[in-house]
């Protein structure tokens, strides 16, 4: 599975639901019918279906359920209009029970229609973990009918669908404002995974989201649907549907803005530290401590939980903690605030851990408790890159590259921004940190909105790492193992399939591989020192329009790169398809009638939709020769290289640009007749 997809953002606000908007849903018609209204936000009852008992079970021995052949498609409404929402805002008050694995939210919602027709009805979902207690739109409570509808964009491989019926249809571009409250537990799911027959270890180290005393990861959209969408289901196995809708989905929300707030109950461990869409959100201090019920598990009494400032009001913060009642523990609170951020291309992910803080200039590392000797590798690894990242980006990091120690050693890695989630190692090997290290040493150093700069430039450093250290050939090879998967990718016929160009792409393939290309070609056209000057000098405030990174580059470096940037940037060619014609050398005698030189002459036809700059090297037994040459879409282009000693072969293309076939051409050089 491509983990990579699975990329992050996240933020949350300190809440507890006071205010109960008691509405009354109207009946489910599915026949896999979620609860609506009716009941309490946040339930510590023993008897709810929810309650730890009944999450705890260990999610990797379920029974594979069948899957399908498509989503099942529910008949309350159709995908047009569970996609035609598009948010601009979420305000967050989030309440989390870590001992219950249980979490309850208000969410204040801002969404605009963006379909082409006027909307009767609108279609919320979360994980099939969680459930709808209350809608408002525009401050009215709604009727809302709920259904269960199969999805792997959540772990669980479902979602709780609630569908509102509007008073007065939406117009296209219209806005509607939603205050919704929804509850439940978020344990740890492998039945997406399990269902396609998946290895119960690999669903484990796969699906480690969840709500958890001392680490809580929700990943968002993709992984762990913890806050309301409006999407089509989709399923994994078909293709590359599931991952497209992840990436269409996040370019499309990237413009929505963010605020939360977070309250976490605690016994005895306190978390430390939230990642809220990307940032490293510190505690807002202690709000207030009470005494808790003398058994861990749920009390019987079911009663929403009290709101912050009722919280406050019946405990200030300034006063002495009391005193442990016998056979009791006291209950402790904190909290976490993230102001409205923009959400970016994040899937919108929530992270609350304990854990020991190491910090270090430019690097933060957040371990488990009892894994802190792990850090010191890491550490090293990243003094030992960073000089390599400087000479590209410059001495001065934007933000600080901040590691965060998975519970597992054989979780998969989690990057958002410029945090990396992954399992701490002691002694880890440096050829396997290293690349990762000056990838995420990139997204320190350089930041940008537009996605294909901000990951491809991270790319490109792990690129650079891997010349370093293993060699130009080696590299090649690495970049040539992804061409296969960008080939497949790619449009063949950009008249009739316009692709994705790199300013809105949604797939990976594109905006880290492709665009990892790109910078590379790049570099070969303009030259080393340019491209640095203008990566450290790109300025993300004043990237207005597409084109301000090509006018930068043609400044520095002034050569015209529109032909450069129509094809490979803005617009989706496809990739080059070149095939060397001829290769034939005639030699060049002297005055006393000697040869000793060669004057090589190499035709190359591209069949493409795509220009291309390709290197040519020529070589003899004595000598190499390299040389650019432009060979435009449907067309040939040629060069004549002089070279000294008898020429044995051209080599056109050395693997810096991705081609459809392959991306390095062997010709034996011909004596001209």
């Amino acid at each position: 599975m491509n983990s990579r997809l699975y990329v992050s953002g996240f933020f949350l606000l300190l809440f507890a639901v006071g205010s109960a908007l008691g509405q009354q849903a109207v009946p489910p018609t599915h026949n896999k019918p979620s609860s609506s209204g009716g009941q309490v936000i946040f339930s510590r009852g023993e008897d709810s279906p929810n309650s730890a008992e009944n999450a705890t079970g260990n999610p990797y021995t379920q029974q594979p359920v069948s899957s399908p052949n498509a989503p099942q498609r529910a008949a309350l409404v159709s995908d047009a209009e569970r996609t035609a929402l598009t948010y601009s805002s979420y305000n967050f008050e989030v309440h989390l029970e870590p001992t219950q694995l249980s979490i309850a939210i208000q969410a204040r919602l801002k969404a605009n229609n963006s379909s082409d027709k006027s909307l009767d009805r609108i279609a919320l979902q979360l994980s099939s973990s969680l459930h709808w207690y209350s809608i408002q739109v525009d401050g009215r409570p709604v009727k809302f009918q709920t259904e269960t509808v199969e999805s792997d964009i959540d772990h669980t491989g479902a979602l709780t669908e609630a569908v509102v019926t509007l008073a007065t249809p939406l117009a296209p571009g219209a806005a509607i404002e939603m205050n919704v409250i929804y509850s439940g537990t978020m344990p740890q799911s492998g039945q997406r995974l399990l269902r396609l027959g998946a290895p119960a270890n690999i669903a484990a180290s796969s699906e480690w989201d969840s709500v958890g005393t001392d680490f809580t990861a929700l990943r968002g959209f993709g992984n762990a649907i913890w806050f309301p969408v409006s999407t089509a289901p989709v399923l994994l196995g078909q293709g590359s549907e599931m991952f497209d809708s992840v990436g269409k989905w996040k370019l499309r929300q990237s413009d929505a803005h963010v605020a939360m707030h977070v309250l976490v109950e605690y016994l005895d461990v306190k978390p430390s530290v939230a990642i809220l869409n990307g940032c490293v959100v510190q505690p807002d201090g202690a709000l207030y401590e009470q005494p808790a019920p003398s058994r861990v598990s749920p009390s019987p009494a079911k009663a929403p939980a009290p709101s912050r400032q009722s919280a406050m009001a019946q405990r200030p913060a300034s006063a002495a903690p009391p005193e442990t009642m016998a056979g009791n523990s006291v209950l402790q609170v904190a909290s976490f605030t993230l102001p409205s951020t923009r959400l970016g291309f994040s899937p919108l992910s929530l992270f609350v851990i304990h854990a020991g803080h190491r910090d270090i200039p430019g690097l933060d590392i957040y371990s488990r408790v009892g894994n802190e000797a792990a850090a010191a590798t890491y550490q090293n690894v990243f003094q030992q890159t960073r000089p390599l990242v400087e000479q590209w980006l410059g001495p001065r990091p934007r933000r600080p590259v901040v590691l965060v120690d998975l519970p597992d050693a054989d979780d998969l890695p989690f990057e958002e921004r410029n945090i990396l989630f992954l399992p701490l190692k002691t002694g880890a090997a440096n050829d396997s940190v290293g690349p990762v290290m000056a990838h995420m040493l990139g997204h320190s150093y350089f930041q940008s909105s537009r996605v294909w700069l901000n990951e491809g430039v991270a790319q490109f450093m792990t690129l650079l790492w891997i010349e370093q250290r293993a060699g130009f050939a080696t590299t090649m090879a690495q970049m040539d193992s992804r061409r296969a998967a960008l080939a497949i990718a790619e449009t063949s016929d950009p008249g009739v399939d316009p692709g994705q160009s790199l300013i809105e792409p949604w797939s990976d393939i594109y905006y880290r591989d492709k665009a990892a290309n790109v910078i590379w070609m790049l570099r070969n056209i303009v030259g080393d020192e340019a491209l640095a000057k203008v990566l450290q000098a790109y300025v993300p405030a004043n990237d207005h329009e597409p084109s301000y990174f090509q006018e930068l580059l043609q400044k520095v470096s002034r050569k015209d790169l529109e032909w450069f940037f129509d094809d490979w940037v803005y617009r989706d060619r496809g990739l080059p398809d070149l095939h060397v014609v001829s290769a034939y050398s005639r030699p060049i005698l002297s005055r006393n009638g000697t040869s000793k030189s060669y004057l090589v002459s190499v035709d190359v036809q591209n069949n493409s939709f795509c220009s291309a700059q390709v290197p040519i090297t020529v070589e003899s037994a004595s000598s190499t020769q390299t040389r650019e040459l432009l060979v435009p879409s449907h067309s040939s282009a040629s060069m004549r290289v002089l070279i000294d000693g008898k020429p044995s072969q051209a080599v056109v293309n050395d693997g810096s640009v991705p081609e459809v076939q392959t991306s390095s051409h062997e010709q034996a050089v011909l004596p001209a007749q």
